[in-house]
Formats: C-alpha cells, structure tokens, sequence
C-alpha cells in the first residue's frame, strides 16, 4: 500500500530554469511495485482521492468500494466534534438502507403441515425402515401422540425430549409434540447417559419419549399410539413459542440448548431450495439440525421424506440400496463424507437420480464438486449457518469450482461483516459475520449469560455472532475465511473443543491440557495433551470421557508430557506440541482370518503392517474409512455392518465376531511394544502366513 499527499500548489503557470509549465491531466495506466496506491491532492478547496490499484489482484468495483468507504469516514470528521471523537468510534461503512422483512404467513409448523394434509391426503409424506405413510396416515399417527400427551396433562409450551429409533415414530413423535404445542428436543440413542441426564435437567422437560417407557418420567411410544383420538388438537400458541431446542457442543464443559421459534423454522424452511422438488433423502443423525431441516421442510412443503435407518445411515452398501430403491431428489452430505462415497462405483451409478446435492457442515470441496459433475447434472449448493441461526441462513448454487462463498443471505435474513466493536466494515474487508433476521433464534436456554455474548440487537434486528470471520465481495457475497474462536468442525461435526478439555481436567490428577486436530496418515484426529503429577492409565482417561461426551468428541490420541509448552506470552505453543505417537504392541495374527483383517486394515490405511491387537480408529481410521473396510469385508463374503466395525475395532476382535468365537484371553503369541514395523515389513513381504506358524 503506498499513499502519498499532494499539497496545494500554483499549476497554471509553473516557472523553473527560466522556462514556463503548465500541469494537463493525461489518461493512462502506471506501473507500481504496490498492490494499491493513493494520492490525496489538496488544492486548498477541494481535495480529489485517487486510487490505482493491481488488476490483477483487485477489480474495479473494489477500488469503487474502497474509495466510497474513504468518503464516509471523511465525512464523519466534518459532521462530528472533531474534540470528541475518538478513534473507535468511527465507523467505516453504514447500512444505507435497513432491510424490510416480509411477514411468515402462518407461522406454525403444525398447521403447516395440516394444510399439506388437506391438500394432499393420499400422497407419500414418509418413507421409513418401518411403514411407508401417506400425509393422512402420517398426521392421523402423529394426533394420537398429540392428544395422548394432552391427556397426560402436558400443558402448552412444555417441553419434551424424543429419544427413538430412525423410523416412522420419531417423525410422527415430533409433529405430535409440535401438536401438543410443546418444543421437542431430539436426542440420539448413542448419547452417553451423563449427557442425556444433564440435557433433561438443564432443558427442564417434562418427559422423555422412548421406546419401553420404563425411566423417571418417560413415556412409551407404544402406550402413546394406543390413543383412539387421531383429530387434530387446537392449541393457541404464538409465533415465538418454541419449536424445538437442540444442544450443541458447549465451551464450558456442558452443552447449550438453542431455542428455536415456530417463526424462526417456518420461514426457513420454505426460503431453503430443498423446497423446490418432490422428495428428499434424510441421512444426518437427530441430534443435528440439518436432520430437521430435512423433516421439516419435508413436512411443511409436502415433499416425500426418504429416512434412512441407522444401518443405511452408517453402511455405504446399504445407503447405495436405498437411493437406487427410492431415487431422491434431494440429497445433503457433508464434503469429506461425500468425497468418501465417491470413491464407490456404485453410489456414482446410484446419484445418477440427484437434482439437488448439497454440501454442508464444513468447507465445501471443489473435489467433490468434479466428482459429482461427472456423474449427474444435479444443482450443487454450498450450504452455511449456525444452529443458532436456524439450521442455514445462507445458500450458494456452485457452478465454478474456483469461485467458493456461501452466497448471499436467505429470505428474512441479513448478513453483515462487522469489526471488534460490531461496527459495520466496507466490502473487501475481514471482520466477523453477523446473522441477522427473522432466522435468529431465541438465545441458550437457562444460560442468559451465554445468550447475551452472541445474541444482541442493532437497529431493532436481532443478530447472532456467528464467530466466523468473513468477507464482503463487491458482489455482496460472503466468503468464510475461518473460525475466530476455539470451535472447530471434524467431518462436518460442530465441536467446541473447550467442552473437552473441560471433562479432561476433571479427571483425577490432570494438570494442564489441551486438544487439537493433528493428522494422522492423511486423516484429521483430535488428539489431547496433558501433564499430570503422575502416570496416567490412558485407557481408564478414554473411557471416563466416552461415559460424558458423544463418540466423535472422545480424542483418538492422549499424550502425557512434562509440560506445556509455551509462547513468549505465556500461552499454549501449540505449534510446539510433539506429534501425535500411537503406542502400539505388534500381536501377530494366529490365523488367516486375522492376516486376511490386518491385510485390509494395511491396505485402506496405508499402512506397512498391522497387529492383531492394532485399533482401527486409533491407527489413522475414521468413521468415514470404516465403509471402506466394510465393502473390503463384503468382497470376501463377511455380512458385517457398520456398528460391528466400531464394536470390534482390532482385527482380532473382528476376526472372532465374524467367525463366531470366543476370544480367548490368554493368547499364545508374541507381543512387542512400541515397535517400529518398518523393519519387519520387509521379511514379512517375503514370507506367508504359514511360515510363521
């Protein structure tokens, strides 16, 4: 950046050496060694702002923009007491008109739904492992649910926890509270116990629905459908009552409940283009709002819901059989799950039927893009938003693969770019986004401290700070360009990585720790680094936290050091940290179905060699590389799903379940800790396994 003054001065008739000048303004382009100059010319009267910028860095409408955000920082100097204006207070850029928000005509999610209802009572709403339901049938099992709870004495704006299978009770469970006029909170049935308890207490709900029935204060699906009323229950609700609350990863050790109004999803889900088609395939888990967004726009827009059950969620085989079965029109994964399943021939052939793919969760991949493209002419979105915001507030259609943003903001809502003090920045400039408008939700529930940091109102519209920082294009997209905060995202799940180290302190004779995502052979794991006064048993630290944090939060690699390292400032060095070492024991394999397990684990890791005792998700596995081993096992006639992988992580564990044996405790091998595999690969290549017996 260079920037020079140019001080009034006589250019009519300039003499030197005895000869006269005059100045005349030529056109034409300079060369500069900068990326932007500016000069100031003040001739005493006026003063004239000149820019020349490198075209190819900046556009012209940049430049147009930089100038015009000069101009309105000037002008404050002349409209304001120049003796009391300070610094901060200036702002850079102003909202020259404030939006107009159209009004969300029946906001309720229910009745919604029952106009679809008397619009269309005979065609497919649901398409579940368990029953396939019209919109009639649908709304007739979801009133028996309504007018059971009413009878239990519910009251109005209760709220109730669904913790059910994927099939077609949990969706008829969900429009049967919202009949209630109760708030649902949807709960996977994998969530550690701790966590379930913590989310009932702090969400105050009145009951729980699951299958038996048989806790404090839960009520059995079965008993709620034996209700003869199937008529629609007349609750008087307001637009702002909730809908719905889910919880999300929390800094402080515990989750946040995000409320969300019945205005806030209607108007999101007839802005989102999901709307626009005839059916849709829901394959994100419950406990994420991209699941409802699914179900709900579903519901509220007469769109065929395809619900894949946990095992199509989790097999690749099994989801491949379901979208050639049913042919969505709508599909949303998350790119790194996307680029995974690319990787099958047959799910190419199978999204042949796609005309709406979206990638959401995480940073959008070009890769993916291509690899879609080549296999069917579906619109490919870049889906953004927080929870908090009402699942996504912005979509961008992806057309070329260079040109990423989010788009610009959905219907209803707003987004601005504003700096430290939630002033308003000019295109071009990074700050943090601010989501604005009718998708805002409702603030943390019964954390009105935590409401108040990130929910606010400016100009009587209320904004939620997403904590991301961006940029305004000139075209008024908005390009992500990372997290400010200590929130990451691992394969499209939403993490807040103080939670973690949170329940890590709490663990006996933890000093100091911290977790970051390292990679391990090409795949992102979170890793955890503590000090403690003593040994750590770090199997005892793993399963401590698998009893409070969901699976994908449990960190794959725990290291014990002396200390932390730390910068000059006293923080974390974290680039300091050693590399994640795996502490491995190589167990040779004792039969061929083991050699067959560890060949396979090899191979899909990229590793050397494998023990019979090596951990799949230890040694560089991921949920996403566990279809790989699935559609392995499957070449070699082994019928074995995705919960059989996560139940039986080593190649022994696995060879034993899928034979059909005992594990035996006392195992008649060698075991060698720590060793380095790379010097026995090379007399293992030459050697079978019948060798070694």
């Amino acid at each position: 950046f260079f920037y020079a003054y140019h001080g009034a001065f006589e250019t009519d008739n300039l003499e030197m050496d005895g000869n006269n000048y005059a100045m005349e303004e030529l056109d034409g382009t300079v060369a500069t060694d900068y990326k932007i100059n500016l000069d100031v010319y003040d001739d005493g009267e006026e003063i004239g702002i000149f820019i020349e910028y490198n075209d190819q860095i900046y556009t012209e409408d940049y430049a147009k923009d930089f100038l015009q955000a000069i101009k309105y920082t000037l002008v404050q100097f002349f409209v304001n007491d120049m003796d009391k204006l300070r610094i901060e207070d200036i702002e850079l850029a102003t909202n020259l008109m404030l939006p107009e928000f159209e009004e969300v005509v029946n906001p309720y999610l229910h009745r919604r739904f029952e106009a679809q209802v008397d619009e269309k009572p005979d065609e497919i709403a649901l398409v579940a492992t368990d029953e396939t339901l019209s919109y009639d049938e649908l709304n007739k099992k979801a009133n028996r649910i309504a007018n059971a709870l009413i009878k239990k004495g519910v009251k109005p704006r209760s709220n109730i926890l669904i913790m059910l299978p994927r099939n077609s009770d949990l969706i008829a469970s969900i429009i049967g509270v919202l009949k209630a006029g109760c708030a649902f909170i949807p709960l996977d049935l994998k969530f550690p116990k701790e966590r379930i308890d913590y989310i009932y207490e702090n969400s105050e709900a009145d009951y729980i629905i699951n299958i038996d029935g048989l806790e404090l204060n839960s009520l059995s699906i079965k008993e709620l459908l034996k209700d003869d009323n199937d008529t629609n229950p007349n609750i008087d609700l307001t637009p702002d009552d909730l809908a719905y609350m889910i919880y999300t990863s929390g800094s402080t050790g515990n989750p946040k409940g995000v409320m969300i109004s019945h205005e806030n999803a209607c108007n999101q889900t007839e802005a989102n283009p999901k709307c626009k088609y005839n059916n849709l395939l829901s394959i994100a888990t419950i406990a994420f709002d991209t699941s409802l967004e699914d179900i709900l726009t579903g519901i509220t827009n007469g769109i065929k819901i395809i619900f894949a059950n946990d095992d199509e969620i989790k097999s690749i085989v099994e989801l491949i059989r379901l979208i050639k079965r049913e042919k969505p029109e709508v599909m949303e994964f998350t790119p790194s799950r996307l680029l995974s399943y690319l990787e099958f021939e047959e799910f190419c052939d199978a999204i042949e039927c796609a005309k709406c793919i979206v990638m959401g969760g995480e940073q959008f991949s070009a890769q993916a893009f291509n690899g879609v493209k080549k296999y069917c002419d579906a619109a490919i979105y870049n889906s953004y938003g927080p929870t908090e915001a009402t699942i996504a507030s912005n979509y961008k259609e992806i057309t070329d693969p260079t040109k990423i943003t989010i788009g610009k903001a959905l219907r209803n809502y707003i987004t601005d770019v504003r700096d430290i003090d939630g002033k308003l920045l000019p295109k071009g400039v990074m700050g943090e986004l601010y989501i604005g408008g009718v998708g805002v939700g409702k603030g943390y529930y019964n954390m009105p401290d935590k409401t108040e940091e990130v929910y606010l109102t400016i100009d009587d519209i209320p904004y939620y700070k997403s904590g991301d920082y961006a940029i305004e294009l000139p075209d008024g997209d908005i390009d992500i360009k990372g997290r400010i905060d200590n929130q990451i995202k691992l394969r499209g799940l939403r993490i807040e990585i103080g939670e973690i180290e949170s329940n890590i302190s709490n663990f006996p004779n933890i000093k100091q720790n911290i977790v970051v995502i390292k990679k391990i052979r090409n795949n992102e794991h979170l890793c955890a680094y503590f000090t403690a006064d003593e040994k750590i048993d770090k199997n005892a630290l793993k399963a401590y936290l698998s009893e409070r944090l969901t699976q994908y939060m449990v960190p794959t690699v725990f290291m014990q050091i002396e200390e932390m390292p730390q910068t000059p400032n006293g923080k974390t060095d974290v680039k300091a940290l050693p590399e994640p070492k795996l502490e491995l024991k190589y167990v040779a394999p004792k039969n061929k179905l083991e050699q067959t397990i560890c060949a396979i684990y090899s191979s899909i890791l990229d590793i050397e060699i494998v023990g019979a005792e090596d951990n799949f998700f230890e040694i560089g596995g991921t949920s996403l590389i566990a279809s790989k081993l699935i559609i392995e096992l499957l070449k070699q006639d082994y019928d074995v799903k995705y919960d059989d992988i996560f139940r039986n992580q080593t190649p022994r564990k696995l060879a034993s379940f899928l034979s059909g044996d005992e594990i035996s405790e006392d195992l008649d091998v060698d075991i060698i800790e720590n060793y380095d595999y790379s010097a026995i690969h090379t007399l293992l290549k030459k050697n079978t396994f019948e060798n070694f017996a």
